[in-house]
Parts: C-alpha cells; sequence; structure tokens
C-alpha cells in the first residue's frame, strides 16, 4: 500500500490556502485597482471644483457689484422720470397705504 509520503504529498491543500486559488486575488487586485483609480479621479475631480469656484468667485462678487450699481442707477432715472411726470400734489413717496390714498385724493 502506498502512503502519502512515498508519493510526496505531505502538504494537504485546503480551500484557505493563499495558493489555493489564484484567480481569485487577480480578480481582487483588480477590483483594488478599479477602486483605486475611481477614488483617484474623484478626488482630482473635487480638487479641480475647488480651485475653480476659488477663482470665480472674485469674479461674481465683481460682477454682482457693477449689477447692483447699474440696477441703482437705473431706479433712480426711473424716480427722476417719474418725479417729472407727476401731476402736482401727488406725493410718490413710499409710506401706509393710508396716508398714500390721502395725498392722492382718494
Amino acid at each position: 500500500m502506498d502512503t502519502y509520503v512515498e508519493h510526496g504529498l505531505t502538504h494537504y491543500h485546503t480551500p484557505t490556502d493563499i495558493d489555493a486559488c489564484p484567480r481569485a486575488r487577480g480578480v481582487l487586485r483588480i477590483c483594488i485597482g478599479l477602486y483605486l483609480v475611481v477614488l483617484g479621479v474623484l478626488g482630482g475631480t473635487l480638487a479641480e471644483r475647488i480651485r475653480f469656484d476659488l477663482r470665480r468667485t472674485p469674479v461674481l462678487a465683481h460682477y454682482d457689484a457693477l449689477l447692483y450699481g447699474r440696477n441703482a442707477r437705473l431706479m433712480a432715472i426711473e424716480r427722476a422720470i417719474a418725479e417729472r411726470s407727476r401731476p402736482a400734489g401727488v406725493n410718490l413717496a413710499p409710506g401706509p397705504f393710508g396716508t398714500q390714498a390721502a395725498a392722492a385724493g382718494h
């Protein structure tokens, strides 16, 4: 009768051995690599968005200030036109509703 020692089978391979599934290790390496690549892409995208927003914020603040100034000038022009074209005795100044109606003669 042959024994294990005679055939050189002194080491038993079990499913928990690392050498038992080289395919599983390869798949695991690929999955970890893909995970790291995706994580790197997302991190780079986030960093680029933050830098872009930091450059964009002063430009938008300047644009907002210009827009506010332009709107203020347009409103002043509209008020001046309204002041010149109103009939005498009509008060267009803001106030309580009753005061405006009384000033208009209603």
